[in-house]
């Protein structure tokens, strides 16, 4: 009898965690989603992998004639110009504006709520 009353509520159990979980085309829709968008991630992330060592290939070689003794000044001026181009587009690649979106908005909500909260705590302290 016992047996039987602790498997009636294991069913019960059961049962009801059945009725809560979300519908299976649901979970793959989400799970297909997702995944698409990790997919695009990883492919811009790999684009932008490939262009800084092309620039980073193309830095060294420009280095290495800059070593060469026997440049004109005007060559020696052109080769700087462009180490400095090459450098500028390196620092592009490797520092992206849109990944300070999410800690900027972060840091202007908590800082908000934070002054919020100052002046509450300010008001009160006041009273």
């Amino acid at each position: 009898m016992r047996r039987l009353r602790h498997q009636q509520r294991r069913d019960r159990r059961a049962h009801r965690g059945m009725v809560s979980l979300p519908s299976p085309d649901h979970d793959w829709q989400g799970f297909d989603a997702a995944l698409t968008q990790l997919e695009t991630s990883v492919e811009m992330l790999r684009q932008r992998f490939e262009r800084v060592r092309e620039l980073q290939a193309q830095q060294a070689q420009v280095e290495e004639q800059l070593k060469v003794s026997g440049l004109s000044a005007e060559d020696l001026k052109q080769l700087q110009e462009r180490l400095q181009d090459l450098e500028l587009q390196l620092e592009s690649h490797l520092f992206d504006w849109r990944s300070l979106r999410e800690p900027f908005w972060q840091a202007v909500r908590f800082g908000g709520i934070g002054v919020i909260i100052g002046w509450i705590l300010h008001a009160i302290a006041n009273r």
